[in-house]
């Protein structure tokens, strides 16, 4: 009888251990799969890293390792600090983002402009060319119109000498572009300038007539210059090139320099009128480097993807340019094909 009162208890004792360890075992196996699923979740997200007092150079590095981009949100004069140190970030250090995401950072340097070492930096605000209205020189003689237009800033481009019956020979009868438009400083203004009437003109004939350069004339320019020449104007196909001046003359057929008959016509490619173009001016200043540069910029908006430049410089090179946009899109800027810096437009 003693021996059976043992072992009823020490069964009960079993049963109730091996409830325990499986419920323990369910608890930790949710616990595990919790904290699996949580770091899975945070495993999308990265930690921003403190950018701030170092170079830009090494900033940039750092973020492209991590899957981040850093772009420029402004160039700030700091005689105290050294040029392209990290001053600002936004997010702050510590806060999450998803890869891909843009770093925006104040730099220290020259009011207008900041280099990567090997790479351009956004252009800001205070970079862009600065711009004024152009004079009016209708009417003045050529070195009156040139002075003038010296005098606001501005260099004196082609100029061409059309018959005018009333306006004297000499003087300025148009320019393009025209007066009170704006235009950066620095810019060519052309001229058309009169030849006098048809009685200072020699009667008699040349013996064949060279189509002449009419690249960069306005149709009613090309037009008086061909009808002095006995040619006549052909078919004109507009062609869409918001970074050029509407109405002025791309391309010709047959090209300057060829011969022509009496009456023959010469056919234009004119740039279109588009409404509503907005100027994109940029000018940076290109990483020092020991190879030549290929800067390529893009743009891509309501007109569509294209390319607004794309030109070879040395290191250290300031690139400038002036083209034309519609409605919203994008800029962006490549060296050597690789990708570095967009803009929204």
């Amino acid at each position: 009888m003693t021996a059976k009162r043992v072992k009823t208890p020490n069964l009960f004792l079993r049963i109730l251990l091996t409830v325990i360890a499986f419920g323990l075992g369910v608890v930790l196996s949710g616990f595990f799969g919790l904290m699996l699923l949580q770091y899975s979740v945070n495993a999308t997200s990265l930690s921003v890293p403190d950018f701030r007092n170092q170079d830009l150079v090494s900033a940039v590095n750092l973020a492209s390792k991590m899957g981040l981009q850093v772009e420029v949100a402004r160039v700030e004069s700091r005689s105290d600090r050294m040029a392209n140190q990290v001053l600002e970030q936004d997010p702050l250090p510590g806060a999450d983002a998803k890869r891909g995401r843009k770093i925006r950072v104040v730099v220290s340097g020259q009011t207008g402009q900041a280099q990567a070492g090997g790479a351009v930096v956004a252009p800001t605000a205070a970079q862009e060319v600065k711009m004024s209205r152009v004079p009016d020189v209708r009417d003045l003689s050529l070195n009156e119109a040139q002075n003038l237009l010296e005098t606001n800033g501005y260099q004196l481009g082609r100029v061409v000498e059309v018959t005018h019956e009333d306006v004297l020979k000499g003087m300025v009868i148009s320019q393009d572009p025209p007066a009170e438009s704006t235009l950066p400083l620095g810019s060519q203004v052309s001229l058309l300038i009169s030849k006098g009437g048809t009685a200072a003109i020699a009667a008699t004939p040349p013996a064949k007539i060279l189509v002449p350069d009419l690249i960069g004339l306005k149709v009613e320019e090309a037009r008086r210059l061909l009808a002095e020449m006995d040619l006549s104007v052909g078919q004109i196909e507009e062609v869409a090139m918001p970074e050029r001046n509407p109405g002025i003359i791309i391309g010709q057929m047959p090209e300057s320099g060829q011969e022509a008959s009496v009456g023959q016509a010469i056919n234009f490619q004119v740039v279109q009128a588009i409404q509503d173009l907005q100027d994109l001016s940029l000018r940076f200043a290109l990483p020092d480097a020991r190879v030549p540069i290929t800067v390529r910029i893009v743009v891509n908006d309501e007109l569509g993807e294209r390319v607004v430049y794309e030109e070879q410089h040395q290191g250290g090179e300031t690139v400038e340019i002036l083209s034309r946009t519609k409605g919203k899109g994008k800029v962006l800027i490549y060296l050597n094909g690789y990708y570095y810096w967009e803009k929204e437009l």
